[in-house]
């Protein structure tokens, strides 16, 4: 059975190949923050901060700043937030996660899965940011729902298959069910560092230059990456078992 039947890369493509999608992620992200920073007004730029972040207190309190979005701010900002970043520092680390979990997971997912699975993250992120803090005014911007996503993703077959996350032959590698998942070593390490950390974010209030960290926007995208990565999954399951 070969990855070209399901719409997929080649099994062994160069180890620092940068799948197609997943480069045109970063120029989106990098064009957006270059435009906003290089181009936009601080004024300007503020408008739309407000217009597309995440801002949970607009979903129940008629604060001014949430009158003066657009009429559907509300149903797009679950996205749109994730174009948004706060600083190139901010983008850098965001960027070099995306490179690094998002290549297996597009290889193996292809282009348009690949799009599909990042805005189910963006969602679950956004969702479980809102869940956590509902009548938060501050705008909640970043890809770091997207990127917890592709590591809840990845850790159904990349972390647990052979070879470094670069290699194009995880693309077939055997997809893990939720158990199998959770009794790997290599997976379940990740997982309680990446849980353990974002906890103790959340706990001890770590904060950088102004900005603080949405740990719950990390939590809520890697348990929908985790959960839901069969779902995206074009490879049948009985075939990653052969």
């Amino acid at each position: 059975m070969t990855p070209d039947r399901f719409g997929m890369q080649p099994a062994n493509p160069p180890a620092f190949n940068i799948p197609g999608a997943v480069m045109a992620t970063l120029l989106v992200l990098v064009g957006i923050h270059a435009f906003r920073t290089l181009v936009l007004s601080p004024d300007t730029d503020f408008m739309v901060l407000v217009d597309f972040s995440l801002i949970p207190a607009c979903y129940n309190v008629p604060f001014p700043e949430c009158l003066a979005r657009p009429a559907g701010a509300d149903l797009w900002t679950p996205v749109t937030h994730a174009f948004l970043h706060g600083s190139w520092g901010h983008l850098g680390a965001n960027a070099l996660w995306l490179v690094a979990f998002g290549t297996p997971v597009a290889r193996r997912l292809g282009a348009r899965r690949y799009v599909l699975f990042c805005l189910a993250g963006a969602l679950g992120g956004a969702g479980l940011f809102y869940a956590m803090n509902p009548t938060l005014l501050q705008p909640m911007i970043g890809a770091s729902g997207v990127v917890s996503a592709l590591m809840g993703g990845a850790c159904r077959f990349a972390l647990g298959g052979r070879g470094p996350l670069t290699s194009g032959a995880l693309a077939l590698a055997p997809r893990m069910t939720l158990m199998e998942s959770l009794t790997n070593r290599t997976v379940l390490v990740f997982i309680l560092i990446f849980f353990g950390s974002n906890l103790a974010i959340g706990s001890i209030g770590i904060a950088g230059a102004g900005e603080t960290i949405a740990w719950e926007a990390h939590l809520g995208g890697f348990a929908i990456g985790f959960l839901t990565f069969g779902f995206f999954d074009p490879v049948p399951w009985r075939a990653t078992r052969s």
